[in-house]
């Protein structure tokens, strides 16, 4: 491969136009001189260093991404469904707007406020960071951000988000199962991050209930481990009572399609002995038998209008709505059924 001096002695031009040119600095380069330089760049295949070229310039073209998130034991953290495909999403928006995607995943508090502060970057996503960061991010760093599936204190500073209604997605999903006559129910989270995604599904469940007159208490909120070992023990647990509960709303698919197939394991019958459910409408939802009825969620456009959202601020604009919240939708599939009873053979999307 050709130096910059000996593309810049086959051009006729000094190296410093040919540096300007790779480094966009073309505001006094000609057309003519510009697109001669390109031409020779091409047929020598110029690869430029990418740490040079984003010193040089005042934007690095490159887009951060960091995924606040703790793994499941013996897995990484794309192996999960939704975020192999909220990445893809992301990093396919990135690609296609010119610029490039970094991505750090971590549950280190401390570290996500070390990378927004000293990462060279033209725009920030960051995914599932708990309130606090957040405020302390934007207190710190002047790169433009926007927050994916985060939920903040009141304070006096501005957000710029993409999330879920995640409220409604709770109130759906209990609105159904009492519906088909459960009252005895348990609901499954990731986490207990308050305020936060898990703790507003569960409030929406809730008002579902207190309409029809039931309560569902703080106890019937339990945080599923991270541990494999430790949820066999939970779902082992609920596999020798099945009377104590007739429905269990996951809020994930994942924990519900795991918890589908450890009951069949053990003779306990879905949705015939036990109801169960989900929360993404990802492909263990479609795979698992019987299929999860499930709370959809468009992770693919969650990821667009995040991208959309940044590209946005980069450009120096204003988005139109700094709080999007996409909305949800039930999909009935065979997973749930009346207490006593296997599920109706005409189930459908809602």
């Amino acid at each position: 491969m050709s130096t910059i001096k000996e593309i810049a002695r086959k051009a006729g031009v000094s190296p410093t136009t040919v540096s300007n040119v790779l480094h966009g600095r073309t505001a006094r380069v000609s057309q003519h001189t510009r697109q001669r330089v390109e031409t020779f760049l091409r047929a020598d295949e110029y690869a430029p260093n990418m740490g040079a070229v984003i010193l040089a310039r005042s934007n690095s073209r490159i887009i951060g991404l960091i995924l606040f998130m703790e793994p499941r034991r013996d897995e990484t953290v794309l192996e999960d469904p939704f975020s192999s495909t909220i990445l893809g999403a992301i990093e396919s928006e990135i690609r296609r707007s010119g610029y490039y995607l970094m991505l750090y995943t971590t549950s280190d508090e401390d570290e996500v406020i070390r990378l927004a502060r000293t990462w060279k970057l033209d725009g920030l996503v960051l995914l599932w960071v708990p309130g606090a960061i957040c405020r302390a991010i934007r207190r710190s760093i002047e790169t433009p951000v926007v927050f994916v599936d985060s939920y903040f204190e009141e304070d006096d500073l501005e957000y710029h988000k993409v999330g879920l209604d995640d409220y409604r997605g709770g109130y759906r999903m209990a609105e159904y199962v009492l519906s088909q006559g459960h009252r005895q129910v348990l609901f499954l989270a990731n986490d207990d991050v308050r305020p936060g995604g898990d703790r507003a599904r569960f409030e929406g469940c809730r008002r579902a209930f207190a309409e029809k007159g039931s309560e569902l208490p703080d106890d019937r909120f339990i945080v599923v481990s991270k541990d494999p070992g430790t949820r066999r023990d939970l779902y082992g647990r609920i596999s020798e009572r099945p009377f104590e509960n007739t429905a269990l709303l996951f809020s994930a698919d994942y924990y519900a399609a795991e918890a589908v197939s450890f009951l069949a394991d053990h003779g306990t019958r879905v949705p015939r002995d036990i109801s169960v459910t989900g929360f993404d409408d990802n492909i263990f939802a479609r795979l698992i038998r019987p299929r999860l009825t499930t709370i959809h969620q468009d992770v693919y456009g969650k990821g667009r209008a995040a991208i959309a959202m940044l590209l946005k601020l980069i450009r120096g604009g204003e988005p139109v709505d700094s709080d999007v919240r996409l909305p949800v939708r039930l999909v009935v599939r065979e997973s749930v059924a009346a207490p006593g009873h296997e599920v109706s053979p005409d189930a459908a999307n809602i």
